[in-house]
């Protein structure tokens, strides 16, 4: 009998374009690519005015970095692919929810001394936790495992809930509140707490939030 493995058609491609350019591409790095795209995105709709498509744009970069962890998880990869998975998650995270959130605060008029210390100290902490994790991953066995510090993630989340009280359309922005929440969630990822790792119904409760957000975010496209 002949135990050669046999090769599927995706893994012959990934292995072509690796031969002619630099990095890995697999089908849960194709989703974090896509994070960056809508990152990008966000930008470019927030700079134009339309700080409600880009709120939405980077909801949905999160909910692109919370499944591609999920697909990585389900395919078959080798270390390399692995390996470099894990960086350019951590690279993609870093534009996603360390340099985004801190742009579309810059176009609220966060810009004082104070509010720009705030911005910078929120991306320091955000490159702390991302540099932490990848030399530490998460702790715990099996399904209980955990983060040390908040994943900065969760900030695809919280800051679109944030700005609809913080924002409304024809009046001033309360950049006291965003002020306090750059510096409470930057605190958040570097302290040394235990944050559940999300598994199972959060994959259902997570979109559905974002799905909601986006409906009361479309309302002021």
């Amino acid at each position: 009998m002949n135990n050669i493995p046999v090769r599927s058609n995706k893994t012959r491609a990934g292995d072509a374009i690796g031969r002619i350019f630099l990095g890995q591409l697999d089908p849960a790095t194709c989703l974090t690519l896509t994070s960056i795209t809508l990152s990008i995105l966000a930008v470019v709709f927030t700079s134009r005015g339309s700080l409600a498509a880009g709120v939405i744009c980077f909801m949905y970069a999160g909910l692109c970095d919370l499944f591609d962890g999920f697909i990585a998880r389900r395919s078959t990869r080798t270390t390399e692919q692995q390996a470099f998975g894990l960086q350019i998650d951590s690279i993609a995270d870093m534009a996603a929810f360390g340099v985004v959130p801190a742009f579309i605060a810059l176009h609220l008029g966060l810009n004082s001394p104070a509010e720009v210390a705030a911005l910078i100290f929120y991306v320091c902490c955000a490159a702390m936790r991302l540099a932490f994790f990848n030399v530490h991953g998460t702790k715990g066995d099996g399904k209980k495992r955990f983060y040390i510090g908040v994943p900065v993630t969760y900030s695809a989340l919280v800051l679109p809930i944030l700005l609809l009280f913080a924002t409304t359309p024809g009046e001033l922005p309360l950049l006291g509140l965003v002020q306090a929440y750059f510096w409470v969630l930057g605190s958040l990822f570097v302290l040394r707490i235990q944050v559940p790792k999300p598994g199972g119904i959060s994959y259902v409760i997570f979109p559905l939030i974002a799905v909601v957000l986006t409906v009361m975010w479309g309302l002021r496209l």
